[in-house]
């Protein structure tokens, strides 16, 4: 069963066969037949329940079942550039063969510039395979043209179309909109009751439709924690915040929380999750804190915003992260979110980070983007989710001329934003009047539990 030219399924010996590179990768039951099911399909979305259906068939499995499946196949398609499957949020899955996408513009292409040729009378072969003059003069005389020349009508008709919408702007908004429904969907927000410092405490764990990993428990989390009694001493509630988006686990703590969070400056911390698992100190990064915080790199100016006739509040927060690893050198991100709402669901953003360590003293890593938001919000597991999709219209990013090793981790994830993404989303899991729970664009996707304030301009 072929997929591309050089990838086939072996169905008899179960196994994915790259021609090219002369390997084998065995498949399952359950991912052969869901893999069938796809190529049978390509390029169309199957839906979950269809895939379900092939994978395990006469069987009732949990949802996760179908979402493993669909990792493994990914990994075994790794390095398959012309392949792609993709996740359609709340629907089902989709494969993409690149090669014929690229094949079919390339042909409808040439087939429109011919036409335009045609038309202007600067082709004039006898063996066209378009229409040749004679045909297509006796055709206008009688009225009677091709379905192929009509079809040609329709393309040139939609190539001008989209040249409109691309020159007037309105192709990038039509795509804007889109991005937002190929982005993962919060899945879960899961909760659970634990004792931190003999304190009773909440870990809200989120999960992305496209985690595979179970929920990070509050003992994994902590358990690497220690010297913590003087910080963690007060008797009042904390509530954590916990995401892992599988190459960082990221945790955002209110150390005073009673209904709201009193904590002027919550605890940020990120972790590789693919490093052994480091012991943290926390009195002497509370310590560390203190001193790299008398310094604060990162301000955003309050006219970045275009005045106004009318009077506005702008809501600012502001958070420090912290990322630690096996050495002591932690590193450390300022953070800026600004917006103001022009309606109940649009406004402007502007988001900034200065990225310092212990080693480099003065800023390393500055970086900054700005555009208009749309604001969707939805129930997860009874918390109030707010998704902000970014049109980015402005970015700036500062280059260190050294960097840690330490610092190279955020360095190459915000690079990829720069280069990569024209549109943003930004999350926001909980706020109270005086802090936000927000999902940011820093070492991935990264949990900042920030302090807010707002500002009358």
């Amino acid at each position: 069963m072929n997929i591309t030219e050089f990838l086939i399924i072996d169905l008899d010996a179960r196994e994915l066969v790259d021609i090219n590179n002369s390997t084998r990768c065995a498949l399952s039951l359950a991912e052969l037949e869901v893999l069938k099911s796809l190529v049978n399909h390509v390029g169309e979305v199957v839906s979950k329940e269809a895939l379900n259906a092939a994978g395990w068939p006469g069987r009732v499995v949990a949802p996760s079942s179908l979402t493993q499946c669909m990792s493994s196949l990914r990994k075994k398609l790794t390095g398959q550039t012309d392949v792609e499957l993709k996740n359609i949020p709340r629907y089902g899955y989709s494969l993409c063969i690149i090669e014929q996408a690229e094949a079919v513009i390339s042909t409808d292409t040439d087939n429109v510039s011919t036409f335009v040729k045609l038309a202007s009378g600067k082709v004039n072969a006898p063996n066209s395979n378009l229409i040749n003059p004679r045909t297509a003069k006796v055709a206008g005389r009688l009225g009677i043209l091709t379905p192929r020349f009509y079809r040609l009508i329709g393309i040139a008709v939609v190539v001008t179309f989209v040249a409109g919408l691309h020159f007037t702007g309105g192709l990038k908004t039509i795509v804007n909109q889109l991005s937002l429904l190929t982005e993962p969907d919060v899945a879960s927000i899961t909760q659970k009751h634990f004792s931190l410092a003999q304190t009773p405490s909440l870990l809200n764990t989120v999960q992305l439709d496209n985690q595979l990993k179970e929920a990070i428990t509050a003992e994994k989390l902590v358990e690497n924690w220690f010297n913590y009694d003087n910080i963690f001493k007060n008797a009042t509630d904390k509530q954590l915040f916990s995401f892992d988006n599988g190459r960082y686990e990221s945790v955002a703590l209110c150390n005073q929380f009673s209904e709201v969070c009193n904590d002027k400056q919550p605890l940020n911390l990120v972790r590789s999750v693919n490093a052994p698992t480091t012991p943290l100190d926390i009195q002497w990064l509370a310590d560390t804190k203190l001193r790299m915080e008398q310094v604060t790199y990162n301000n955003i100016l309050l006219d970045e915003f275009e005045p106004a006739d009318k009077d506005l509040v702008e809501d600012v927060f502001r958070a420090d992260v912290y990322y630690y690893s096996e050495s002591k050198n932690v590193v450390r991100a300022d953070v800026r979110l600004s917006l103001i709402f022009d309606s109940a669901n649009r406004g402007k953003l502007v988001a900034a980070a200065c990225i310092t360590d212990d080693m480099l003293k003065d800023i390393s890593i500055r970086y900054q983007f700005s555009g208009d938001f749309k604001l969707t919000q939805r129930q997860v597991d009874g918390k109030a989710v707010s998704t902000f999709l970014v049109d980015v219209k402005e970015r700036s990013f500062t280059s260190p001329q050294q960097i840690s090793k330490e610092s190279a981790t955020i360095y190459r994830e915000i690079r990829k934003n720069v280069l990569q993404n024209e549109q943003m989303v930004i999350r926001q899991f909980y706020q109270d009047d005086d802090s936000g729970v927000w999902m940011l664009p820093l070492w991935g996707e990264t949990m900042v539990w920030a302090h807010r304030e707002q500002v009358s301009l």
